[in-house]
């Protein structure tokens, strides 16, 4: 410590000597200097920050470039997607001359898949009256059956595999209450009940209004 305190005080002796060694004229000039550094030191730092703000709104600018671009294709691909979604849509359906026969073919199709899936004692019935949802005309048919999960399931599925194209507008059940006496022994049947299924179909109509 001592030899730093020792060095610290040698250099400003030499630097105390050395302003004394120099002329008026050379101390006004280094004064000017030291007064255009103090000066200039705030200007720097103006334009340091300027040059910063710069390069951080043009990251700005860029970056909203970019998600806007990005925006844009998104916009453009869900477009592409709707337009697929919306030919595809114009292909689903039963054909047939009007709705008496769209009844027929719905009817056949369905009892078939309900075969098909042994959903037990089943029941359809179809609506004759078409009715239009945007670009898409629906007919509605009701499936009623004994209550089996099992087969009510299979037949869902089933009907997922159509490329016609269906959707579910209602699914109730009933379940009929077991018998006390019999609940938990080897005898005891399955549960039982009532299902009634909701459904429309898509169907493309060529003369609505032909008798059937």
């Amino acid at each position: 410590m001592a030899d730093m305190v020792a060095s610290t005080r040698a250099s400003i002796e030499t630097l105390k000597d050395r302003m004394r060694r120099t002329t008026m004229r050379e101390r006004i000039l280094l004064g000017g200097l030291v007064l255009g550094a103090a000066v200039y030191a705030p200007v720097a730092a103006l334009e340091w920050r300027t040059a910063q703000a710069d390069r951080y709104i043009d990251a700005l600018t860029e970056q909203s470039t970019a998600r806007l671009t990005a925006n844009a294709a998104r916009r453009i691909a869900d477009g592409a997607a709707d337009r697929l979604a919306l030919d595809d849509m114009n292909g689903w359906g039963f054909e047939a001359g009007n709705p008496a026969v769209a009844q027929v073919l719905i009817e056949q199709r369905l009892l078939e898949a309900a075969m098909a899936t042994g959903l037990p004692n089943p029941r359809i019935t179809t609506n004759a009256k078409v009715e239009a949802i945007g670009p898409t005309q629906w007919l509605e048919a009701e499936v009623q059956s004994d209550l089996r999960w099992g087969p009510a399931f299979a037949f869902l599925d089933k009907l997922g595999e159509w490329p016609e194209g269906f959707r579910v507008t209602a699914f109730r059940y009933e379940v009929t209450p077991p018998n006390p006496l019999l609940v938990g022994t080897p005898d005891a049947p399955p549960p039982s009940g009532k299902l009634r299924i909701g459904l429309a179909f898509p169907v493309r109509i060529a003369n609505p209004g032909a008798a059937s």
